[in-house]
């Protein structure tokens, strides 16, 4: 089973081929769902996100904490990148926070229906907080 894992993160990290429809030109993603641009593909369907609240704003957040972890274009050229993603989200706590909600619901630990913000907790998300958090052994 840890090979399968291994090879599963492996797969994940590699680029996202894009596939477009020879119909009318759009981006497809692997659930069938069709887009304009690869930001919009590379945001629901390779993040997951749905498209509620501020996914336009959620997805500059993502790019700003992603550019934290670009070592090429950060100077000095080791930097912690922890630090510039905390200083991104003091500056934008809403989308900081929608960018939570939706990691949230991705992971199936919330449900919602009309808006992220009003999500709820789902059978899965209930279990973590019943467990509770981790403990130092």
């Amino acid at each position: 089973m840890e090979n399968y894992v291994m090879s599963d993160r492996i797969e994940g990290m590699s680029r996202f081929e894009f596939k477009r429809d020879p119909a009318n030109g759009m981006l497809v993603g692997p659930d069938g769902c069709h887009h304009d641009t690869e930001a919009q593909a590379m945001y629901f369907d390779q993040l997951g996100f749905c498209g509620c609240g501020s996914p336009e704003e959620v997805h500059k957040f993502v790019c700003d904490c992603l550019g934290a972890f670009d070592r090429e274009k950060q100077e000095p050229e080791w930097h912690d990148a922890i630090e510039l993603i905390k200083e991104t989200v003091t500056n934008d706590p809403e989308n900081a926070a929608y960018f939570i909600a939706y990691v949230l619901d991705t992971l199936n630990l919330t449900e919602h229906g009309g808006t992220v913000g009003g999500a709820w907790l789902s059978d899965r998300g209930k279990q973590f907080l019943e467990i509770g958090p981790m403990e130092e052994e």
